[in-house]
């Protein structure tokens, strides 16, 4: 089952002290947060190494924070949308931009694992692009095999069913930044700019979110 999560960007007035939702990134443009367990295990600790029915695929990540719980001085938008999903919704959490900002996000390295296909690890090998990745795999025709076996695979040397469905795991390292990509460099920027927008601090921008599976 996937994992979804709901996004609200927060600016505190600064004269009143109050949180208000400036921005509900909850739809399909470009301050929405789609599906990266990745950047879900980095926010909140949330799919952190594991998919689905608990599939590795990874070491995990350090994340900034455990799951903080709805904000006591959350918007009231926010709120409803809390009340509205109820037990549906959960690992709620909040971080201000300050805090995703001094993150070491290009520092710190994790290790993913995963499975391709014969063609796509052909592919991988001689481009070193990942495509069609899978987590996991299973059915009557797939024979999991090892890299060394995948390569006999591939030069011919050795053969399966016309039905036979090879896939290999892979291990490979990359920056939080690099499998973040997405969110640091289109949308972490959209905070940035509204901090500017609303004269304000890092400290008082601030994206509170939960999850839903």
């Amino acid at each position: 089952m996937g994992c979804d999560i709901h996004v609200f960007v927060e600016v505190k007035n600064k004269k009143s002290g109050k949180w208000n939702t400036y921005l509900e990134a909850d739809g399909g443009w470009p301050e929405y947060i789609g599906r990266n367990y990745d950047l879900y295990a980095i926010l909140a600790n949330v799919r952190n190494g594991y998919g689905f029915a608990g599939i590795d695929t990874g070491d995990g990540f350090e994340c900034i924070s455990k799951p903080r719980g709805v904000p006591f001085d959350a918007s009231e938008t926010y709120l409803s949308q809390v009340e509205e999903w109820g037990s549906d919704g959960h690992s709620h959490s909040f971080l201000t931009l300050a805090e995703l900002q001094s993150f070491d996000w290009e520092g710190k390295k994790t290790n993913h694992r995963g499975y391709l296909r014969q063609r796509d690890y052909k592919h991988y090998k001689e481009t070193g692009e990942l495509r069609y990745l899978c987590a996991d795999v299973s059915g009557v025709n797939v024979v999991k095999v090892n890299n060394d076996t995948m390569e006999k695979v591939i030069n011919g040397t050795l053969k399966g069913g016309s039905d036979t469905d090879f896939y290999t795991q892979i291990h490979w390292e990359e920056s939080y930044a690099e499998s973040c990509d997405y969110f640091l460099k289109k949308q972490l920027p959209i905070l940035v700019d509204l901090a500017r927008q609303c004269d304000t601090s890092e400290e008082d921008i601030r994206i509170s979110f939960f999850f839903d599976n």
